[in-house]
């Protein structure tokens, strides 16, 4: 990171590895609290930012990562004060399966613990398979009983996708 940050380069090039009794925070466990910190702050302001907008959109979707960890990319799109749309991502959450009740009960514990009200969901996007976008019982059916307000829209990128099979 030091490369990109020249407040970050000055400081290891100062702090680092200077011996005993010489804090220079650079252990991997502060390194990994600092961006824990530094996540939070960024969501808590994107989220308020939502709230300000006061209706939003989320776009859902499961990916392995590096570790083959099975988790669901959570975004917000929303309208902000300059009436410009902006789409944010809020966070990587972890699941155990990929049935229907499980996704949606990981979305709606998700917007609970944002402090997002399902209510205010316009907009729903996820991927062509049939336990999210199924119409009578895909996530996204199970969203809309709950909020008629939130339309489907499948995501351009996956139905994209699928023309080139």
């Amino acid at each position: 990171m030091a490369t990109f940050d020249l407040f970050l380069a000055d400081h290891i090039a100062r702090n680092g590895n200077k011996g005993r009794r010489h804090a220079s925070y650079l252990s991997s466990t502060i390194f990994d609290e600092f961006v824990e910190v530094l996540t939070a702050q960024v969501r808590s302001v994107i989220i308020e930012e939502v709230k300000e907008a006061k209706y939003y959109s989320m776009s859902v979707d499961s990916t392995p990562d590096i570790t083959h960890t099975d988790q669901l990319t959570f975004i917000l799109r929303y309208i902000n004060k300059a009436g410009l749309p902006v789409e944010r991502f809020i966070a990587f959450i972890p699941i155990e399966a990929h049935d229907t009740e499980s996704l949606t009960s990981e979305i709606l514990t998700a917007l609970d613990k944002f402090g997002m009200e399902l209510r205010n969901c316009c907009g729903q996007s996820y991927d062509n398979a049939s336990n999210m976008a199924g119409c009578l019982s895909g996530v996204q059916a199970r969203i809309k009983e709950m909020n008629p307000k939130a339309s489907f829209v499948p995501c351009s990128a996956h139905s994209l996708n699928l023309v080139g099979v």
